[in-house]
């Protein structure tokens, strides 16, 4: 990160010499070390529109349930996907690779390093935006950033996505999924094709049954037992969902092999109600929420806080899906308002290559 930042602060060096009147005078009395050392910038900005990852590690849960990690590989894609508008750094066609990374729910902060980025989701004071203690889902910062800024996100101009992750899901140079995956996988035909792994059981889609309009019944971990593309019987294996957690609660299946309840998902992690079960009053565009930061485990309400849990209706249903706007689930179906998103050393490299590929096209092109 430090070099990164140092190539930052080199950026707006370069940019403040160049101007278009005393260009020229600048290239000349330049010294021959700093030439090479733009030189070597220029081959950084050649390969920084591109996500750039570092490989993804699966993790492992011997003996279930297990508790994800909260930042960081929860899981590894399994197939690529291609962009379909612009976002950070990638642009319309760009390729996200299989193998990427699968992240929990959760974001790991809004600071001042990440003021350009928040800037440019059209937000005029970055500060405000500001929360350097993370731990919220995507779709709660989202929507926390959109009260704050006045702005809308997700949101859609042109050629342009304006989001904390992109229409496919995922954001920043180490390319990572929190959500979505439509990129990946086509909403057709029967049960939801496969995007993932996570620890040892499948990702797929967000469709039982895309045809008949069926959406799965899941456990707090994010999973049911049904059978899949991959096998015609019964499995444990997970499912794409809009609403928090996203990707997954836990590593599941229970410890008899069955579902997981939103009290045992809980008892996984320390960060559930390691505040007393006040939680964290947070400002959203639909309103004021009660939120436990860092907490993956949500009940029916969509709420994860400790006090008057809704348990999930896969726990006591005798079916494993529920039909698109019908009155017998007692979740929502409704796309969430809802990264991080969080800019490390990848991204902020990328961010400041981006600019001094600028400065140098106006350098030599002006």
């Amino acid at each position: 990160m430090l070099g990164a930042w140092l190539l930052f602060e080199a950026m707006l060096y370069i940019c403040s010499i160049f101007g278009p009147t005393s260009r020229l005078l600048k290239i000349v009395s330049l010294p021959m070390a700093s030439l090479r050392w733009l030189s070597a910038l220029s081959v950084a900005v050649q390969v920084a529109g591109q996500p750039q990852s570092s490989t993804c590690s699966n993790p492992t849960c011997s003996s279930p349930p297990c508790a994800a990690p909260l930042l960081g590989d929860v899981g590894c894609t399994t197939v690529s996907g291609t962009e379909t508008y612009n976002h950070e750094l990638l642009t319309v066609g760009s390729t996200i690779a299989s193998n990427a990374h699968i992240y929990g729910p959760f974001e790991a902060g809004f600071t001042s390093m990440q003021k350009s980025i928040i800037e440019n989701w059209g937000c005029t004071d970055a500060s405000v935006a500001y929360d350097s203690e993370g731990g919220t889902d995507i779709g709660t910062a989202e929507s926390k950033v959109s009260k704050a800024c006045n702005i809308e996100l997700p949101r859609i101009e042109g050629n342009n996505y304006y989001g904390v992750v992109g229409p496919c899901g995922g954001h920043t140079n180490d390319y990572h999924f929190h959500r979505g995956f439509t990129c990946l996988y086509s909403e057709s035909g029967a049960h939801s094709t496969k995007v993932g792994e996570v620890a040892s059981h499948n990702m797929y889609g967000k469709w039982e049954d895309y045809d008949n309009q069926r959406l799965p019944l899941l456990d707090a971990c994010g999973g049911h037992i049904g059978p899949t593309p991959e096998s015609s019987t019964a499995v444990y294996h997970y499912h794409v969902q809009d609403q928090a957690p996203f990707t997954v609660g836990c590593h599941g299946p229970s410890s008899s092999g069955g579902l997981v309840s939103v009290a045992t998902c809980r008892a996984l992690y320390s960060d559930c109600d390691n505040d007393g079960g006040s939680g964290t009053t947070i400002e959203l565009k639909t309103g004021t929420v009660a939120y436990d930061r860092f907490c993956p485990c949500f009940d029916a309400a969509g709420s994860n806080m400790g006090t008057n849990i809704q348990e999930l209706p896969a726990l006591s249903s005798t079916e494993i899906y529920y039909t698109v706007n019908s009155t017998t689930d007692s979740s929502s179906d409704s796309t969430s308002t809802m990264p991080s998103a969080t800019m490390d050393s990848a991204t902020a490299w990328s961010i400041s290559a981006f600019f001094v590929s600028a400065c140098y096209f106006l350098m030599f092109q002006l």
